[in-house]
């Protein structure tokens, strides 16, 4: 694929399509600690783990927002918004992001992608509109889902 048009051909084919999973990456207790130390997200049941063995949880739970951050990381060599080719990508935001299990420490997750929409721009970019998903290994429910919104550029 070496142009836009190419791009924006493949990314049709692929509208509605999941991705394979990623690799299984486990949310360690300093993983949620370096994160509450850098966004300042101190509830104790992220933190106190002596207190959150008491909770309904059995233990401490990574912070909600904790997985929208990781989501890039996780999901990069294989997500339908990281796959094509242009000059450049602006993160426009995120839709409809729900928390839907919480992710205990200790956890294994995953992420996979879905191509929902890519239509083309008065400014000649792509407005594209991904799906991801964070699935906790063992669990029917993902930890999370939401709607990332980004526009692709190719001059």
């Amino acid at each position: 694929m070496s142009n836009q048009q190419d791009v924006l051909a493949a990314m049709r084919r692929d509208v509605g399509q999941f991705s394979q999973p990623g690799e299984w990456l486990t949310i360690t207790q300093q993983m949620v600690d370096d994160y509450v130390a850098m966004t300042g997200e101190t509830g104790w049941i992220h933190t106190d783990v002596e207190r959150a063995k008491q909770s309904k949880f059995g233990g401490t739970i990574a912070p909600g927002n904790m997985g929208v951050a990781i989501l890039p990381k996780m999901s990069r060599s294989f997500s339908h918004y990281s796959r094509y080719p242009r000059k450049y990508s602006l993160n426009q935001g995120w839709d409809k992001i729900r928390f839907l299990e919480p992710c205990l420490t200790g956890s294994r997750v995953r992420a996979r992608s879905k191509l929902l929409s890519v239509d083309e721009r008065p400014d000649r970019s792509l407005r594209v509109a991904v799906e991801f998903q964070l699935e906790i290994e063992g669990n029917a429910k993902p930890w999370l889902t939401g709607v990332k919104v980004g526009r692709f550029f190719f001059d």
